[in-house]
């Protein structure tokens, strides 16, 4: 590929061509090296590592996750480095810019220079958990809160870490001032801001908390450890690069309480990045509360590692119902249209409350929980930002699950209610023919929204989920329907989400 002396186009790994990608498989295959760098540099679990030891070829399945996160090619050339396998790094050279190309056999030193504060975006996802609600908000701005890192002795200054600056010429500065604390934002009548400061300082090399302001009631990380029975493996709902959730008994409730926890190659940047995300998700659910929101109880700072407490979502995540993991009872069409409805309720709730909408951004089948009664609880907002009061605004940065990212945000970074319409739309499609939105079994058309277009009218009705049985058949051609009007490639052609609950009271 020729390369003029400008920056490349950013490409993401889902765009590496095949002949190369097929090239980076078989050289991270051999004596399984790509286990080193999904573990220790991609922070991927260990469950899902002995998962992907599974596929044929795990190298490919552990770029197609890696990819859902929108990592770009540039991040996995500096993760290769760091691994020094610099053979792979030489298949990505033609698809980094050229200032990156120094890190090809220059290891540590060319590494710190170019990206000492790069390494920041490699992963800073985190799994998900779901909600509850009470139809009132008490308006905080959402923007990233203010971290501060005490530097160790050897450590020149304090460090603070708000939200991510813009970039300049594709890396973040190692020395950027321009990170500033929140501000309020202006709701007629409304109460006081929150303006959370949460403090940190090290110990042991680990970031603790020393403060934080909210409404919620923190608890101590000992009550916490008894309520999970001593942290116990039988406890544990789920792992991610943020930490683990565990389910516990709190206050003679069902809980989920998700332990953030800095695992042994993550950086204190990087930390301060999970632990900001986990800050946001405690801002908005203390602050935006509705039926089909998750609810967050309490939460614990400043012990062995913070931790939040989420009401306990018995049935677990749609995605986890659809695909009837763990023995579960298939949905009936009825109980599929009202987790449907909603989801958009909650989401028009998002979308409105406010002078400015706030945007979830990673709305997807993983993040919808239902409860006992399958009422279904948008979780997850550690992506969440404030939208623009009109229309759309651009973006430094995308965050998201791509199978559920429209276009307009993928290349264009235009952020707008639109992408969380996009999204539901594809949680739709889910909804009626019980397919993964990604499938790599589906060669063409490896995510659903692709695949949904390129069928002919008369042969959808042969994707219809069977599990859902005969009654209440009609739903699936609403959820068709629906879903089409809500994915649709432009995003002015796509409703808002008040119209889409209107349509669905209406059926």
């Amino acid at each position: 590929m020729a390369q003029n002396d400008c920056d490349v186009q950013i490409k993401y790994i889902y765009d590496l061509p095949f002949l190369e990608r097929a090239e980076l498989c078989r050289l991270l295959n051999q004596a399984n090296k790509w286990v080193e760098l999904a573990g220790r540099y991609m922070n991927f679990n260990d469950l899902t590592i002995e998962q992907l030891k599974k596929h044929k070829n795990p190298t490919d399945e552990l770029l197609t996750k890696w990819s859902h996160q929108n990592h770009t090619i540039v991040e996995l050339f500096i993760a290769l480095s760091r691994m020094q396998h610099y053979k792979s790094m030489l298949t990505l050279k033609p698809f980094v810019d050229r200032k990156y190309h120094v890190l090809i056999g220059n290891r540590n030193s060319n590494i710190s220079r170019l990206v000492h504060r790069k390494e920041v975006g490699l992963n800073s996802k985190d799994l998900k958990i779901g909600s509850q609600n009470f139809n009132q908000v008490h308006p905080v701005q959402i923007e990233d809160p203010k971290v501060v890192i005490n530097q160790s002795d050897n450590e020149e200054g304090t460090k603070i870490l708000n939200r991510q600056p813009e970039p300049n010429n594709g890396f973040i500065p190692s020395n950027s001032n321009n990170l500033l604390a929140p501000s309020s934002v202006p709701f007629p009548n409304a109460a006081p801001t929150l303006r959370p400061v949460i403090s940190t300082t090290k110990i042991d090399n680990q970031l603790v908390f020393t403060s934080v302001d909210t409404t919620l009631p923190q608890v101590s990380y000992d009550e916490l450890a008894r309520a999970t029975n001593g942290w116990s493996v039988h406890a544990i709902l789920g792992k991610g690069g943020f930490g683990t959730v565990f389910r516990g008994t709190w206050k003679n409730t069902q809980v989920a309480i998700k332990r953030i926890e800095q695992r042994g190659s993550a950086t204190n940047e990087r930390h301060a990045i999970q632990l900001q995300q986990s800050l946001r998700e405690l801002k908005i659910l203390d602050s935006y509360r509705h039926d089909n929101i998750l609810s967050l109880y309490a939460y614990s700072m400043g012990d062995d590692a913070p931790c939040l407490v989420y009401q306990f979502m018995p049935n677990g995540s749609l995605e986890d119902r659809l695909l009837l993991r763990r023995g579960t009872k298939p949905l009936s069409w009825l109980q599929r249209h009202e987790i449907a409805k909603g989801t958009a309720r909650g989401l028009q709730f998002l979308h409105t409350i406010g002078d400015k909408p706030l945007i979830h951004g990673d709305i997807k089948s993983a993040n919808i929980l239902l409860d006992k009664n399958l009422e279904p609880r948008i979780g997850d907002f550690g992506l969440a930002r404030e939208g623009a009061e009109k229309d759309y605004m651009k973006v430094s940065r995308i965050h998201g699950t791509r199978p559920y990212l429209p276009h307009e945000f993928l290349h264009d970074k235009i952020l707008s209610t639109k992408i969380d319409t996009y999204s539901y739309g594809i949680v739709l499609f889910e909804l009626a023919t019980g397919l993964a939105a990604y499938d790599g079994g589906r060669p063409e058309n490896k995510f659903l929204k692709d695949f949904m277009d390129s069928q002919e009218e008369r042969n959808l009705l042969f994707l219809k989920d069977d599990k859902a049985g005969k009654e209440n058949e009609q739903v699936y051609d609403n959820l068709i329907i629906l879903g089409k009007w809500c994915s649709n490639r432009l995003s002015k052609d796509r409703p808002e989400m008040v119209l889409v609950l209107q349509k669905i009271d209406e059926l």
